[in-house]
């Protein structure tokens, strides 16, 4: 979802990267329990991870699931990440977690940049875990597939901004929402719209249109989409906001 002025889902591939040796890993997983416990983090063990989907989450039976690039990282780094698992991050938190996965992910596979970076659902100001929950009852029966959802890294095009999107991965449907909406003056009802968006997405799929062209957003769609109870006011709030998010954008990235 575009307006003018959208865990890691990536592919597998093999890799001949050398990894850490044991010693060292075994002195990564004692620190980064330690912190765990210092911000009060119930978890027991670290499980390493090569899935490329999930950077990091907490198992049920208290296990620390993390990505293998983890076995590189500082104590600095080993903080945001901790931080950002349980929700409790800075700006500049994320900004940490954001940046090691782009310079990290792509060295463990031997890759260019990585182009896919999701932050948990559970953001400074949103939850959008509970924005999905808020906007489930509008649909008609249940999906097939529950979708992911996260907040993607804050991006601005010369075009405006691309509030979210809707993504097919092979482990299921993923829904993502532009970390710029994630502020203390954006009203939760703002971001249930777009996360309403891209669900609509999911159940309404593109249509040919009578000279053939594929059409994303169709009548079908629109009037789908109608049934969230403010949506004249989100759109509203989105085409007069819209210049205002940019600017603060912008300007904060200079102050950096």
């Amino acid at each position: 979802m575009e307006c003018n002025t959208g865990q890691l889902e990536l592919f597998d591939i093999q890799t001949e990267f050398p990894h850490p040796a044991p010693e060292q890993v075994a002195l990564v997983e004692e620190k980064v329990l330690q912190i765990a416990h210092a911000y009060n983090l119930r978890v027991h063990r670290v499980k390493w991870k090569d899935n490329r989907r999930v950077m990091a989450s907490v198992g049920r039976n208290g296990d620390l699931n993390l990505h293998i690039m983890y076995q590189r990282a500082d104590e600095d780094d080993l903080k945001s990440l901790i931080k950002v698992v349980m929700g409790r991050q800075s700006g500049l938190d994320r900004k940490r977690f954001e940046k090691f996965i782009e310079e990290h992910l792509p060295r463990e596979y031997g890759e260019g940049p990585s182009r896919l970076v999701i932050l948990p659902p559970k953001g400074l100001f949103h939850d959008l875990n509970a924005a999905l929950e808020k906007v489930l009852p509008l649909l008609d029966e249940p999906l097939e597939r529950m979708p992911l959802v996260g907040w993607s890294p804050v991006r601005v095009g010369r075009r405006g901004i691309t509030w979210g999107t809707h993504r097919d991965t092979p482990e299921g449907p993923l829904l993502l929402v532009n970390a710029i909406l994630d502020s203390h003056d954006v009203p939760a009802w703002v971001v249930e719209h777009i996360v309403w968006h891209e669900l609509c997405h999911q159940a309404i799929p593109p249509v040919n249109g009578n000279n053939g062209r594929r059409l994303i957003h169709s009548r079908i769609f629109r009037e789908f989409e109608s049934r969230f109870p403010r949506l004249k006011d989100a759109e509203q709030w989105e085409e007069k906001n819209v210049a205002h998010l940019i600017r603060r954008h912008l300007r904060n990235r200079r102050r950096r």
